[in-house]
């Protein structure tokens, strides 16, 4: 604070300015002199409001050294953010906040390095359940402060997606509403790929709590951004979760639409991940909309199994559910024997189609006699989805059991 108060006392004197004449109408003589003589430090606010009136950047104020080393640092925790994945390994991220920790008491929100390693201190926080002093509310703040109005809806996407990943919907929803409220009178200064991942993330929330009229309108507004704009980012996000919608619907013209989309961007980008997520939907479709289970095992062929084994996940409960359909059922169960739900995942969509799963394997368990089984794992796919919407996943689970347990017909 020494420092920085004889940097403005310097500055105004240079500039033949008074205590007053600085201080303008927002600042008293005193409070001007108190941070001159290092005995307070200024808002964020105050600090802009300053250099404004001396005619300088806020950087010009700040001690150049100390900012080339917070410089330093956010650059080599941003490349270690980069590899955080989710669950995250709390071995590797301790020494990363240890790191922010040894300077939090020079993060006052100055400048864009301090703001931003602020932003990174309270993510490491959370992920290792820390309590610290400041929150995101306060960084988001200090982004408004600076105009970095991508960055602030960044931190309400953190915030969204950490209830997310406790199954709090409506909490993450609530997130990302105040987002969309937030960066409303500067949306203009938003980035489009920005944009489009505000809208995707309003679409899945608005969906994991069956909203159907607001799920269709933030896909619509998103879809229209892409296309008017000739933007390919997410798309294939967007297009997968059409034709989710559509199978779930029952509409086959736009499920063949919308899969015939997928098809020509997993071509045309040869991705694996893509071509992973494509044997998946050709699969769903050929399950769901043309009952045609003889055609799942071809698209084992699309799979790279190095690719992203979360998406093999997902084809191996469509094999399943095609082995049951078809009345192998001893197939069925060993090609789903080492089923498990991806940690990652969140989506009371995506978890009611996993958690079918077991309730195919108690069907094919309660085929081949073992009744024992058969009620242990459509329990399991039962307890699951008690709090998830109504899909016909879930009715799907509901009528095994009742099957199960009650030998009822359906």
């Amino acid at each position: 604070m020494e420092a920085l108060g004889e940097r403005i006392k310097k500055l105004r004197k240079e500039k033949k300015l008074t205590l007053a004449q600085l201080a303008g109408e927002r600042l008293t003589k005193g409070m001007l002199s108190l941070i001159e003589n290092g005995k307070a430090q200024p808002s964020m606010e105050s600090l802009h409001y300053i250099a404004e009136r001396l005619g300088v950047e806020v950087t010009t104020l700040l001690d150049d050294q100390q900012v080339e080393l917070l410089r330093e640092l956010l650059f080599e925790i941003e490349k270690q953010m980069k590899t955080i994945q989710i669950p995250v390994d709390e071995k590797l991220i301790l020494p990363m906040f240890k790191q922010i920790d040894a300077v939090k008491d020079k993060l006052q929100g100055n400048h864009f390095e301090e703001i931003r390693l602020l932003d990174f201190y309270i993510r490491l926080a959370t992920y290792l359940n820390i309590e610290v002093d400041w929150s995101m509310y306060d960084v988001i703040s200090d982004y408004e402060n600076i105009h970095a109005y991508n960055r602030v809806f960044d931190c309400f996407s953190f915030l969204s997606s950490t209830a997310f990943q406790r199954n709090d919907y409506r909490i993450a929803l609530q997130f990302m509403k105040e987002a969309e409220e937030r960066v409303k009178p500067y949306l203009h200064s938003i980035d489009l790929l920005t944009q489009l991942d505000m809208h995707y993330a309003l679409t899945v929330l608005y969906s994991a709590i069956d909203d159907v009229e607001n799920t269709e309108k933030h896909l619509h507004f998103a879809l229209q951004i892409a296309q008017e704009n000739k933007i390919y980012y997410r798309l294939d996000d967007f297009y997968r979760f059409t034709l989710s919608q559509a199978i779930r619907k029952g509409d086959l013209e736009k499920s063949k639409y919308y899969l015939m989309k997928l098809t020509q961007h997993a071509d045309f980008t040869e991705d694996p991940v893509a071509k992973n997520m494509l044997a998946f939907c050709k699969s769903h479709y050929a399950n769901y909309i043309e009952h045609d289970y003889e055609a799942v095992e071809k698209y084992a062929s699309y799979l790279d199994k190095e690719a992203k084994s979360d998406i093999v996940t997902y084809y191996q409960m469509e094999a399943t559910y095609a082995y049951w359909a078809r009345g192998l059922f001893k197939q069925a169960i060993e090609c789903s024997e080492n089923f498990e739900i991806p940690t990652n995942t969140h989506h009371p969509i995506d978890l009611s189609i996993m958690y079918q799963c077991f309730a195919v394997r108690a069907l094919c368990f309660l085929e081949l006699g073992n009744k024992k089984q058969a009620k242990k794992e459509v329990s399991l796919a039962v307890q699951g989805v008690q709090d998830l919407p109504n899909t016909i996943y879930k009715t799907f689970i509901q009528q095994a059991y009742e099957k199960i347990q009650y030998g009822k017909k359906g």
